[in-house]
């Protein structure tokens, strides 16, 4: 399921609706209450709205589907669309340039962040069942003996983790953050931008 932020469509029932509903069910004169009907506004009030997924079972990464561009509406008067002639001006093409770099590049990083978790996510689990497989079968209900076993394991096999995967989690972070600060950089070329263009 996908989520937007839209704070348009969150509803709280009045105390006063609540009373009435429960009025009106209590008395058997009472009409029937019709379901209110979504507006069409509401149903295409994610057009524009980035969404976010569900956690990705394997990198537990929430994607975020970047909305795109809205498209340029036709005039009534024209069967041709505006965006099938250049608009002769470099500022426009420049500017559009620039937000397809931004919209790629939030993808491109995000799915590189998407990447390296799940791949270290794998890695992690498949350590880890191997170092608890190595241990001797416990007994059904596990004693106290076999609980710290298994908790002695794991500490132990948390500490080998952290040591053997701290200088590639150091890179990764150093890269993302690089990633990160490039692509604020574009936006905020892209905001200054708009700006002139709207003066």
């Amino acid at each position: 399921m996908l989520t937007a932020v839209n704070t348009r469509a969150l509803i709280r029932p009045s105390l006063s609706a609540c009373l009435s509903t429960s009025a009106s069910s209590s008395s058997a004169a009472a009409p029937p209450t019709r379901p209110r009907r979504r507006s069409e506004r509401s149903e295409g009030s994610s057009v524009g709205v980035n969404l976010v997924a569900p956690p990705d079972p394997v990198s537990n990464i929430r994607p975020i589907i970047y909305a795109s561009k809205p498209a340029t509406r036709p005039s009534a008067n024209s069967p041709y669309s505006a965006s099938e002639f250049p608009t002769g001006n470099y500022g426009d093409a420049r500017l559009d340039n620039m937000e397809l770099e931004w919209r790629l590049r939030r993808e491109r990083v995000d799915l590189a962040n998407h990447r390296f978790w799940a791949s270290t996510n794998q890695s992690f689990t498949a350590q880890q069942e191997h170092r608890l497989s190595l241990l001797p079968p416990a007994s059904n209900p596990p004693s106290a003996e076999d609980i710290r076993l298994r908790e002695d394991c794991l500490t132990q096999f948390y500490a080998d983790w952290q040591i053997a995967n701290q200088d590639r989690q150091i890179r990764w972070v150093k890269e993302w953050w690089r990633e990160i600060w490039e692509g604020l950089k574009i936006q905020a070329k892209l905001y200054v931008m708009k700006g002139v263009k709207r003066g």
